[in-house]
């Protein structure tokens, strides 16, 4: 099987470098000729939190020079999958699979509306990686993949468990999930929480338990999250209380990758994470005024480094 992963950033570069140390046919594809060729020659350096460094010399070119491949990994940010999904065509072979790996909502009709519903998977990664520099990163947890075929799509279930098998011969742990859906607004509601309040607050996940206030309202933005999934007619699993306070005692160190997003001076995610809770709960009529307040907030934060006080 032939594979692309689709975006340099700390997931892309993670699992790129996982594939081709198990030998499979797998290339990295960016946008960018120059940082590609610096990949090409520095190779991808993945370090570990005990400051075990190694250095995996991956495939890297732009799409038209990797070509068609059995499966694509789309693991760039949300904001960029528009321009992402322009390059799906060019990358996805006859009955090739794309499989996006991303944080938050949308993705999926975004690149659905270039190559349609029939030949997407959806998938959640809960790893904990880090991005350092161009194609630098820590993998500082291993966590589990879930991969499913979301509504519209006509992936075969064999197909999926294939993906599967795929991702564990990678040495990562990867489950199948039929209710992918619910999966991807159980990591929604737990980074509408986490995500927003530590860019505001640049503090790791885990001072969230040690700030009150700061809880308060993670843990409502959690709350308002679930509740709109659940009116859209999803069953999510457990509290979100519950579920937000053990993900950051299990990643106290973590750096969310919003805060990451501020500290560089990148574009953030909020439109896929908090902003879609707003926008569907609209449309559902329900209230959630602190993912509103939180998506402002977040948007100003991104704006505002012309005016920072030194």
């Amino acid at each position: 099987m032939k594979l692309a992963v689709l975006g340099p950033g700390a997931l892309g570069c993670l699992i790129a470098a996982l594939f081709r140390e198990a030998g499979v046919e797998v290339s990295l594809v960016d946008y960018r000729p120059d940082r590609a060729a610096r990949l090409r020659l520095r190779g991808i350096q993945v370090h570990s939190l005990e400051g075990v460094q190694r250095v995996v010399e991956v495939p890297i070119g732009l799409a038209p020079e990797v070509g068609p491949c059995d499966l694509t990994i789309v693991a760039v940010k949300a904001y960029q999958t528009e321009t992402a999904a322009r390059v799906l065509p060019e990358l996805m072979s006859q009955g090739g699979v794309a499989l996006t790996l991303q944080n938050g909502l949308g993705n999926l009709e975004t690149m659905a509306r270039t190559v349609g519903t029939s030949r997407l998977l959806a998938g959640v990664g809960l790893l904990g990686v880090t991005r350092q520099d161009e194609g630098r990163i820590i993998y500082a947890g291993r966590g589990v993949i879930f991969i499913g075929a979301p509504a519209g799509s006509q992936v075969a279930a064999s197909e999926v468990a294939a993906v599967v098998d795929l991702f564990r011969g990678a040495g990562l742990e990867c489950q199948p999930r039929e209710n992918i859906e619910a999966v991807l607004w159980e990591k929604l509601v737990i980074n509408a929480g986490i995500n927003p309040l530590t860019a505001l607050l640049r503090v790791p996940n885990g001072a969230l338990l040690k700030l009150p206030e700061a809880w308060e309202v993670a843990v409502a933005a959690a709350a308002e999250a679930q509740a709109v999934a659940q009116a859209a007619g999803l069953t999510l699993s457990g509290d979100p209380a519950a579920r937000l306070r053990q993900v950051c005692d299990h990643t106290a160190a973590n750096r969310s990758s919003m805060l990451q997003d501020i500290l560089a001076g990148r574009p953030t995610e909020i439109e896929a994470i908090n902003a879609q809770v707003a926008t569907r709960g609209r449309a559902l009529g329900l209230l959630t005024p602190v993912n509103d307040l939180l998506t402002l907030l977040i948007r100003a934060a991104t704006q505002s480094a012309p005016f920072t006080v030194a």
